[in-house]
């Protein structure tokens, strides 16, 4: 919805300075074309633009301020049970002066501070001031659609206390500097940090579902508000368990109904995304029979994984028009330095970021606002392929390590025989990553463990797993590659409700044994099946029943990247080394390690030393090429992300 920044000088009777605050705003400002703002005051600067969706009158500009002035609210984001917030708020003689959903947000954290919070069903990061005592509150919602950065230390004009929703805001006041533990990590295949540490030395992002106090001294108090595995319901559980098949479906459809009819709510024009798969073919059924002519946007990845038949199919059924984008390979190469401008780091596990930037801009270019996104559907519901397999790989695994801890464990030869070849990589790699994903993961098996054994499923497990890290990178991208044109993504399949209901749901109805099912990433068994039911009433079945494809692209792995790239790298100075001895490690580098060098290098020229992007794109265009699609790269380990197979 918005884009915010803020400072806190430790000096508060020093007002920040208004041109940088300017200047801040100005970086964001795609975040939110439609109104900008700043104040500046001792003690206190913000800035502000707007993306208006709800209430689009210039009353609810921010930053917004109570009828006493003492609070003050940046907030980017929706809250989609605001109107129901309102009434409790009016029921206590609490007067409004707009309809936005902003004002809703203020008078519930002046009236219940940080217990809002957990009220809040919708996306969020906002900054809450309160004058009077010189304290901020931020907050940032549960799943982390919204993001939220902050810092504390020393600036240009001495120490503060930054926030922001976007990285490149802080550059006016400090000297972005890259951190090498978290570029480390990246290159030993870790995804990317979503939580705590980032790509910028002193900058972190704030953890989805938490909060942080900042007072006019300094001090920093951080806590949860809510834990995703909060979702985890004993009693519903029970309920769930006990419902036929057919119950089961129908209530899934009227979550769903009512979910996108709360994401649909707006003042400005709201379409969908519509890939052609089944997560947003569903949600394009639902919004279709809810709101007359939605307009419907594609991608066209050109070559063998398009999907632009699909899309097709779905918007002919429905009667809708469908506009469509289309991606060529070379855009995927070309458009790296724009979409590392706005991603903000590296993005090896995300490659399609390039064709969701470039639905974006053909939605703001058709007057459109926000888009529906079916996001969440997957990890909610087990829809990646290897998932239906994954009892199969996890016990061949398992057996394969067993062996080889067995024949490590015979005296004097056993480690000669079987030796460990991954070594400690796996934990140096947590700990550069300030263990993100192995701090999730323990505290979704420990809560696993305090159920009873008959609802420890394992594809509850891998629901709550996905849920985490891996959902949060699928949020980054299409906050930052939507944003980037000022576009909202807005995702139905995380309502509270529906996630309630998707974690708590038995994995029968998730993966489902079926004779007629012969996919080959999982022959005999149905993924996301109640999802798949539900379609069944609104879309054809040829797209009811497809298996996941979802911007599919192997460009990335059939690069020819080629070792002049890396001439006078700025890699070679970050981590000390010669000329010589830079080049020998490209040349020993394999596909995905040379990848991953590759856009660190661009993310250096880009991001931090703001190399012109058309002169990155004749540097990328001399020295990488595309194969062609007929070559097949080995499948390895190599080309695994962190967590999950790739994907898109």
């Amino acid at each position: 919805m918005c884009g915010l920044f803020g400072i806190f000088p430790e000096d508060t009777t020093s007002s920040p300075d208004v041109t940088r605050l300017r200047q801040s705003g100005f970086a964001i400002r795609h975040r939110g074309p439609d109104a900008g703002n700043i104040l500046s005051e001792p003690g206190l600067g913000l800035a502000h633009q707007r993306l208006s969706l709800v209430d689009t009158d210039t009353r609810s500009d921010q930053p917004f301020t109570d009828p006493s002035g003492r609070y003050i609210l940046v907030y980017n984001g929706e809250v989609y049970n605001f109107r129901t917030l309102r009434a409790e708020l009016e029921a206590l003689g609490i007067p409004f002066r707009t309809t936005s959903d902003t004002e809703v947000v203020l008078h519930s954290l002046i009236q219940w501070g940080e217990d809002a919070l957990a009220r809040f069903d919708g996306m969020f990061g906002l900054a809450f001031i309160d004058r009077q005592t010189h304290r901020v509150l931020l907050a940032r919602d549960r799943f982390g659609m919204k993001p939220l950065y902050w810092m504390q230390g020393m600036t240009e004009q001495g120490p503060a206390f930054l926030f922001g929703s976007e990285i490149k805001a802080f550059e006016p006041w400090i000297t972005l500097k890259p951190d090498v533990n978290s570029i480390a990590a990246y290159l030993m295949k870790f995804g990317g940090p979503t939580s705590g540490p980032t790509f910028y030395q002193g900058i972190r992002s704030l953890t989805p579902g938490t909060y942080l106090w900042h007072d006019g001294s300094g001090n920093i108090d951080i806590a949860s508000f809510f834990h995703l595995t909060d979702f985890l319901d004993l009693d519903e559980m029970t309920r769930l368990d006990g419902l036929s098949a057919a119950d089961i479906v129908d209530e899934y459809a009227d979550l769903m109904h009512k979910s996108v009819a709360s994401h649909l709510f707006a003042d400005a024009p709201v379409g969908a995304f519509c890939s052609g798969g089944v997560d947003s073919s569903l949600i394009v059924a639902i919004a279709a029979a809810q709101h007359q002519n939605i307009a419907l946007f594609h991608a066209n990845v050109k070559g063998t994984w398009s999907e632009v038949d699909a899309a097709s199919e779905l918007a002919k059924s429905l009667k809708l028009d469908l506009h469509v984008i289309e991606a060529e390979e070379q855009d995927f190469v070309d458009m790296i330095p724009r979409v590392m401008c706005h991603y903000e780091y590296p993005f090896s596990y995300h490659p399609n970021c390039a064709p969701l930037m470039m639905i974006a801009q053909l939605a703001a270019d058709s007057g459109i606002k926000g888009l529906l996104s079916g996001e969440g559907s997957d990890e909610l519901f087990l829809g990646y392929p290897w998932l239906g397999r994954k009892r199969l790989t996890d016990g061949y695994e398992r057996m394969i390590s067993g062996l080889g801890s067995a024949i490590r464990a015979i005296p004097g030869v056993g480690p000669i025989l079987a030796p460990d070849r991954m070594g400690n990589m796996e934990n140096v790699r947590d700990i550069l990553n300030g263990r993100e994903m192995a701090q999730d993961k323990r505290a979704v098996a420990d809560s696993l463990a305090q159920l009873p054994r008959k609802f420890q499923e394992r594809g509850r497990q891998w629901s709550l797993d996905y849920m985490h890290h891996h959902l949060r990178t699928l949020l980054h991208r299409n906050d930052t590659m939507g944003m980037a044109a000022g576009i909202e993504a807005r995702f139905p399949f995380l309502d509270t409700q529906v996630a309630r209901f998707g974690i708590n749901l038995p994995a029968r109805y998730k993966l489902r044994g079926s004779p007629f099912v012969f996919e080959k990433a999982h022959p005999f068994i149905r993924d996301k099946w109640v999802v798949r039911e539900v379609a069944n009433r609104y879309i054809p079945n040829t797209l009811s029943q497809r298996i996941k494809i979802g911007f599919w692209t192997t460009v990335f792995q059939r690069l020819e990247i080629r070792p002049e790239y890396f001439r006078n790298a700025h890699l070679g100075d970050l981590f000390s080394l010669t000329r010589t001895q830079m080049a020998n490690t490209i040349e020993e580098a394999g596909p995905d390690l040379r990848l991953r060098l590759l856009l660190t290098e661009v993310w250096l020229r880009c991001r931090l030393d703001h190399q012109d992007e058309d002169r990155e794109i004749n540097r990328l265009r001399d020295h990488v090429s595309i194969r062609p699609d007929r070559f097949r790269p080995r499948p390895s380990s190599a080309n695994k992300p962190v967590g999950a197979a790739v994907h898109s």
